[in-house]
C-alpha cells in the first residue's frame, strides 16, 4: 500500500493527517477502531516526511499483537516495579492524555456534551470501582494483555504478577475517570489522586534531578578522572559502556541514590550470562539487555568470564565510589558484589624456547603464500609490521598497543645505544597503560635483524617527525590497533602454538623478557623498571628523572639470551632483488 492511502485532509482544516485502520481482531487490545495524528503541516511533501516513523510505529505495534505467541523462554520476566511502572503509565498517564485530547475537542461542541462526558466518566469510575470490589475487571483484563504483549512479558494470566497489573490497572483507571470529570466540572485543581498512584507516583521521585541521571554523572566523573590523570580516555570510554548498560536495566533516569544493592546484583547476574563480544554480534542487535540474557539461555551460548564481569562491575563501583566522595549517594551498593573470581587463571604464559623456535621457523618469518595467508608457505616476504612487531615485542617487552602507534622519530641513539621512546602523547594518539612515557632499549639481536636498517628506510622514504613506522595499523574506534593483536592470535593458531583460550598471545612475549632478566640475575623492582610498570612508592614521586639510564636499562636487556633460540636465519636473511616482497 503506497503512502498515500495513509494521508487525508479533514473537511475545514489545512493540515495533513495521518490514518491507519485497526483490524477488527485487535480493536478491543488497541481500544480504537483506528490510528490518527494530526501532521501540523499543509505541505504534502512535509506531511510525507513526517507520516513514515508515525506509520512505522503503528506497524510495529500491530505487527507485535498479531505475532505468533513467544516461548517463555524469549520472553521478559517482569520485576515488580515494572509492573508498577507499567500500569500507572498506561492506566493513568497514557490513557489521561487520550482522554484529555477527548475533552479538548467536546469543549467546542456546547455544554450537552460536556454534560454527556461528565455522565460516562462517573459511569466508568463506577463500574472500575465496581469491578474492584467483585473482582469483575474484564475491561482491565484486556488492557493488561495489551500491556504484556506489547512489552514482551512473561506474564501468564493465572499469575500473581498479571494479577497484579490489573488490579493495579483498574485502582489507577478509576482515578483517571475521577480526574477526567473533575476536568470537565471545572475542578481539576482540587483533584487528589488516590495512595495508589500517590505511590506509584512517589516512584518517579527517585529519578534524578535534571542533569543528575546515571549517564550524565559519568561524563562528569569522567571528565573529572581524566583531569586529574588517574585514567585513561579509551579506558573510560569502556567503562561508559559497562554504565550504560546498567543503566538501561535499571532506569536511565534512575537516581543514584535510588540504585539498591539488589539491583546491582541481578545486573550482575545478567551480565554473567552474555556471551563474548555480544555488542558486536548481530543477533543482538537492537535487543535490551534481558532480551539479550534470555536470548543467550536459549541458544546455550558461552558466557563471559567472572573476571570480565567483576571489570565490568568495577566500572559501577568506581562511579559510586566517585558519587559517594562528591556527596550524591551515602553508600556504594556494589560493595561485596564482586564474583570470587581469581585473576591468576586468566594469565599469560611466556613462550617456551621451542615456540619461538617454532614461531620463528613459520612462514611469517621464512616465506608465506600471501597476504591473508601468512601462516602458508610461500615465496613472499615482508619487513613490515607483522614482521617487526613480534620480534620487537620479545625484545623489548613494550605491548602491541604501544609499538602499533610508533612514529620514526620515536627511535633514536644516546651515546651508541639505540632505543624507542614508548610516548603518552595525546596530541599524536599514543598512550601507556600506566600514563608515562619510558624508554626501551633496542637488543643488539634487533639491529643485527635490519631493524635500524628498517627505520632508516622509512625515514628516507618518507621524511622525519610526524611518520607512522607502521602506517598500515589503522586506529579503531578506541583510538587503538586492534588489528595486530588479532592477527598475531590467529597467527598463532593457525600455525599450532596456540590452542583456544589458553592465553598465549602477544603479551606472552612481554611475559617471557620478565623471565630472562630474572635469570639474568634481575630483581622483580628493576625488571618492572624495564618493563614500564606503574611504580608507587615515595620515592619514585620525587625528582624529574626516571629511574634507568640508557646505558643502564640497555645493559640489562642485552642480558635477555634466549637459551634455546635461533635467530641466525633471521640475521642472515637478505631480502634479494629478485625476491617476491611484500611491503
Amino acid at each position: 500500500m503506497s503512502l498515500s492511502s495513509y494521508l487525508y485532509k479533514r473537511p475545514g482544516s489545512q493540515n495533513w493527517y495521518a490514518r491507519m485502520m485497526v483490524p477488527q481482531k485487535a480493536r478491543s487490545i488497541v481500544g480504537k477502531c483506528e490510528f490518527v495524528k494530526s501532521l501540523r503541516t499543509p505541505d504534502r511533501r512535509a506531511a510525507e516526511r513526517a507520516a513514515y516513523p508515525i506509520i512505522a510505529d503503528w506497524t510495529q505495534q500491530l505487527e507485535a499483537l498479531s505475532a505468533p505467541q513467544a516461548s517463555p523462554a524469549e520472553l521478559i520476566e517482569p520485576t515488580d516495579s515494572e509492573i508498577q511502572e507499567a500500569a500507572l503509565h498506561m492506566g493513568y498517564e497514557e490513557a489521561g492524555r487520550r482522554l484529555q485530547s477527548l475533552i479538548s475537542r467536546k469543549l467546542t461542541s456546547g455544554p450537552s456534551a460536556l454534560t454527556a462526558l461528565a455522565n460516562d466518566f462517573e459511569r466508568r469510575r463506577l463500574e472500575s470501582l465496581r469491578g474492584l470490589l467483585t473482582g469483575e475487571n474484564s475491561i482491565w483484563v484486556e488492557r493488561a494483555k495489551a500491556t504484556v504483549a506489547k512489552r514482551r512479558w512473561h506474564l501468564p494470566e493465572d499469575s500473581d504478577g498479571f494479577r497484579r497489573l490489573v488490579e493495579l490497572l483498574a485502582k489507577c483507571g478509576t482515578d483517571l475517570f475521577a480526574r477526567a470529570k473533575a476536568i470537565v466540572d471545572g475542578r481539576d485543581e482540587a483533584f487528589v489522586p488516590s495512595e495508589t498512584v500517590r505511590a506509584l507516583t512517589r516512584q518517579r521521585e527517585e529519578r534524578a534531578a535534571q542533569g543528575e541521571h546515571m549517564l550524565a554523572l559519568f561524563d562528569t566523573y569522567a571528565a573529572q578522572r581524566l583531569a586529574e590523570g588517574k585514567k585513561r580516555k579509551d579506558t573510560l570510554e569502556q567503562d561508559r559502556k559497562s554504565v550504560a548498560l546498567f543503566a538501561d536495566f535499571v532506569g536511565e533516569n534512575r537516581s543514584l541514590r535510588s540504585v539498591k544493592a539488589s539491583e546491582v546484583r541481578e545486573w550482575r547476574n545478567a551480565v554473567a550470562c552474555l556471551p563474548p563480544g555480544m555488542r558486536k554480534r548481530r543477533e543482538f542487535a537492537g535487543k535490551s539487555l534481558r532480551e539479550a540474557v534470555a536470548y543467550a539461555k536459549t541458544a546455550r551460548l558461552k558466557p563471559i568470564s567472572l573476571i570480565t564481569v567483576n571489570k565490568m562491575l568495577s566500572a559501577i563501583s568506581a562511579l559510586f565510589s566517585w558519587a559517594k566522595r562528591e556527596g550524591y549517594v551515602e553508600s556504594n551498593p556494589c560493595d561485596g558484589l564482586y564474583y570470587d573470581a581469581n585473576k591468576g587463571a586468566n594469565a599469560r604464559p611466556p613462550f617456551e624456547a621451542a615456540s619461538l623456535n617454532q614461531i620463528l621457523r613459520s612462514p611469517l618469518f621464512t616465506g608465506f603464500l600471501r597476504a591473508g595467508k601468512e601462516f602458508l608457505p610461500g615465496g613472499v616476504k615482508t619487513r613490515d609490521w607483522r614482521f617487526w612487531i613480534p620480534l620487537l615485542c620479545l625484545f623489548t617487552g613494550a605491548r602491541v598497543g604501544e609499538l602499533a602507534h610508533l612514529y620514526v622519530d620515536d627511535v633514536s641513539q644516546d651515546n651508541g645505544h639505540w632505543y624507542i621512546r614508548i610516548s603518552h602523547n595525546a596530541a599524536r594518539g599514543q598512550t601507556t597503560k600506566s600514563g608515562v612515557s619510558r624508554i626501551a632499549p633496542i637488543h643488539s639481536k634487533l639491529v643485527a635483524i635490519g631493524f635500524i636498517d628498517f627505520v632508516a628506510a622509512r625515514m628516507k622514504g618518507a621524511g622525519t617527525g610526524d611518520v607512522r613506522l607502521f602506517p598500515d595499523l589503522e586506529r579503531n574506534e578506541r583510538g587503538q590497533s586492534g588489528k595486530a593483536s588479532r592477527f598475531w592470535r590467529d597467527y598463532l593458531r593457525r600455525i599450532g602454538v596456540k590452542s583456544g583460550a589458553d592465553g598465549y598471545g602477544s603479551h606472552s612475549f612481554r611475559h617471557g623478557l620478565a623471565d630472562q632478566l630474572r635469570l639474568a640475575g634481575y630483581l622483580d623492582d628493576e625488571i618492572e623498571v624495564a618493563l614500564g610498570h606503574n611504580q608507587k612508592t615515595v620515592t619514585s614521586g620525587y625528582g624529574k628523572i626516571k629511574q634507568g639510564t640508557i646505558g643502564r636499562l640497555s645493559k640489562m636487556i642485552e642480558q635477555a639470551t634466549f637459551e634455546g633460540v635461533s635467530f641466525v636465519h633471521l640475521e642472515q636473511q637478505v631480502l634479494a632483488p629478485t625476491d617476491n616482497v611484500e611491503c
